[in-house]
């Protein structure tokens, strides 16, 4: 039987040594207990001269334990060895290490269906916990060491990644290799192959999402006396205060956030109020970063796919080393022939020989799956020392699937041991050709186990048979995971309707007078005499023309732009700070601001969204944070620190 099914294990069910020595003084404590309470009842009896006090205190009759289920034996005893190969490892002991490890090997001759991959993963998290206290070469001696009985196992990869990593750079760069191994790995997987990719590309959700909102942001900020205007100009004229109107648009501009929707409605109804006073280039930069957020729905679809649970497979339950009460209760459904072969299953899986036999024998004329049938019924033969019905069984079964590899590798055993090696290497060779990979894990299981070399065929999967796996599991077809159509279609009309009453809010304002914004007091205004478009009259009068104002109201004037530049000044240096890119379209450079911006929400996306790591189907442990996480913190580095030596004092 082969052990090439990856499941996840709990690692309560590993007790460590700790947890024996909480056993252990427990019951010291529950035995000086019992002590204490016989002597008290004898002491009180002695004062009261109820009745004698016995010889001998009676101690209460010890309860027998439940005997430990056959099945359950594998497991338990390769807890036992994961505590002495973590021990084994600390000490740094060779010798122990070896014992450790020949124990183990000793383990899987003995039983030979235990699938060893509980273990592997219980040491995994025993050399990422080596890796945190600072020990990182003992952990990568643990994963190596784990890679005899699991080559590339993705827990085993993502564990060599994280604890190269640790080890400076230069561990970074040697640990690639790893990661395009287990990039290859999820690539290839039915159902992970999906959650990598939602995983690498949520940076471009979380992109366009700092793309709209910054935009939106500098937008307000560099039109923001003629924004308030909108507000202030009509509440004004009701006679309401200045901190009432101020509060009141406040209010306004956020009140979807207020209502609970999304953020994103809050940026799309800034940028609509702020239409008609864009520049042709502003506007043609909102009507893009609008419609890159149509990218949210596609992405929305895409994300029912990663979420999706494996199919349900008869075989992954029978390559288990032990049933779990769950596989039990829907293989229950099965027609009769199939639960009598899983019944036969389990009879080889702990080595009962008889009863193997039996079952098989049993099922031969009537299940239809009498290939597989014929090669377990030689398998049992065979290990009961029945050669001769053993070759029979095996040859029966090739002439109904030639291309079987476990009948393939088991007639090869029967050769050799028949002393026939021309056969036996003849027969190997036709099994790498059928399958490769099936055959190279079948060799390996061989040469690992002594006492038991022939290989049984589980009852393979079918149409009927994973439907009935699936209506155990309650997933229905096409339900696990659906698509939301309410949820989707929402986040599709949102930027398309906000792209529309946009570009018709920019289409009206053609042929009306529109105010602007002075660019020297931030006065809103509707008309100036200046050449400059931007420039209110007053400032085009006090500036260029020096006349028609009096000298109180030029040095009020003079105050005001003083104060409005003031604002510019340092609005422009926050945004150097903290928005690179921004700064330069709150100027009015739009072209080149929004290409420094761009990298700068591109970078941010990669850090935010592809940081954090991502646990995969079936699997206890965490994959290492993607390679494109150094590539966004490198570059967020350069942008930062090009914006600012943006503020270093210039010669002129």
């Amino acid at each position: 039987m082969l052990d090439a099914v990856p499941r996840s294990i709990d690692p309560d069910r590993v007790p460590s040594v700790s947890h024996r020595r909480f056993e252990s003084v427990t019951l010291l404590k529950h035995q000086i207990w019992q002590w204490f309470r016989t002597t008290l009842v004898v002491g009180a009896t002695l004062l009261l001269g109820a009745v004698p006090p016995p010889a001998v205190p009676i101690s209460p009759a010890p309860i027998a334990a439940a005997p430990i289920k056959v099945e359950l034996v594998p497991a338990i005893a390769l807890s036992h060895r994961a505590n002495h190969l973590m021990s084994a490892f600390r000490s740094g002991d060779p010798v122990a290490l070896r014992a450790a490890v020949q124990e183990v090997e000793l383990l899987r001759r003995t039983y030979g269906t235990l699938d060893v991959l509980p273990l592997v993963e219980a040491m995994a998290i025993f050399a990422r916990q080596m890796g945190e206290e600072g020990r990182p070469e003992l952990g990568l001696e643990v994963v190596h060491t784990m890679e005899t009985w699991a080559p590339r196992y993705p827990t085993l990869l993502g564990t060599r990644v994280i604890l190269m990593r640790q080890q400076g750079f230069t561990g970074y760069l040697w640990s690639m290799a790893e990661v395009f191994e287990l990039t290859r790995l999820r690539l290839t997987h039915p159902v992970h192959v999906w959650l990598w990719v939602i995983q690498h590309s949520a940076w471009l959700r979380l992109m366009v999402t700092l793309l709209l909102w910054g935009w939106a942001l500098t937008m307000g900020l560099r039109y923001r006396r003629v924004f308030r205007d909108l507000w202030e100009e009509p509440l004004g004229r009701k006679g309401l205060s200045t901190q009432v109107v101020a509060l009141l648009g406040a209010f306004l501009i956020t009140l979807p956030v207020i209502l609970g929707m999304d953020p994103n409605l809050v940026a799309m109804l800034w940028l609509w109020l702020l239409a008609p006073f864009l520049l042709h280039l502003e506007v043609r930069v909102s009507v893009l970063v609008l419609a890159l957020q149509l990218l949210h729905p596609a992405l929305a679809l895409l994300e029912p796919m990663a979420a999706r649970a494996p199919q349900p497979s008869i075989v992954t339950l029978q390559l288990r080393p032990q049933p779990l009460m769950d596989d039990l209760k829907m293989l229950s459904a099965l027609p009769s022939g199939d639960q009598a072969f899983l019944a036969g299953w389990r009879a080889l899986q702990v080595q009962d020989w008889p009863e193997a036999e039996a079952i098989f024998n049993r099922l031969l004329p009537t299940h239809p799956n009498r290939a597989e049938v014929l090669n377990n019924l030689g398998v049992a033969r065979f290990q009961a020392g029945n050669l001769a019905g053993a070759q029979t069984a095996f040859d029966a079964a090739y002439l109904l699937n030639p291309s079987n590899p476990e009948v393939l590798i088991n007639q090869s055993v029967v050769a050799f041991r028949q002393m026939d090696s021309t056969v036996g290497a003849g027969k190997q060779e036709e099994a790498r050709h059928a399958n490769p990979a099936t055959f190279t894990q079948l060799l390996t299981a061989n040469q690992a186990r002594v006492d038991q070399r022939t290989f049984g065929t589980p009852l393979p999967d079918s149409p009927k048979r994973i439907q009935v796996l699936a209506t155990g599991y309650g997933l229905a077809r096409g339900g696990a995971g659906g698509v939301k159509p309410l949820a989707i279609l929402l986040s599709l009309l949102l930027p398309l309707a906000a792209l529309g009453a946009f570009l018709l809010r920019v289409r009206r304002s053609i042929t009306d007078v529109h105010p602007s914004q002075c660019t020297r007091c931030g006065d809103p205004f509707h008309t100036t005499d200046s050449p400059d478009v931007f420039v209110c009259s007053k400032c085009h009068h006090l500036f260029v023309l020096k006349d028609g104002l009096h000298g109180e109201s030029r040095k009020k004037k003079v105050d005001e732009v003083a104060t409005f530049q003031a604002s510019q000044r340092w609005i422009h240096r926050l945004l150097m700070v903290v928005l690179p890119g921004a700064d330069r379209c709150f100027l009015g450079d739009t072209r080149d601001g929004l290409v420094e911006f761009l990298f700068l929400c591109f970078a941010l996306g990669i850090v935010l969204a592809t940081g954090q790591s991502v646990r995969y189907p079936g699997e206890i442990l965490a994959d290492p944070a993607s390679a494109w996480l150094p590539v966004g913190i490198a570059l967020l580095g350069v942008l930062f620190l090009r914006s600012w030596f943006k503020l270093l004092p210039r010669r002129s």
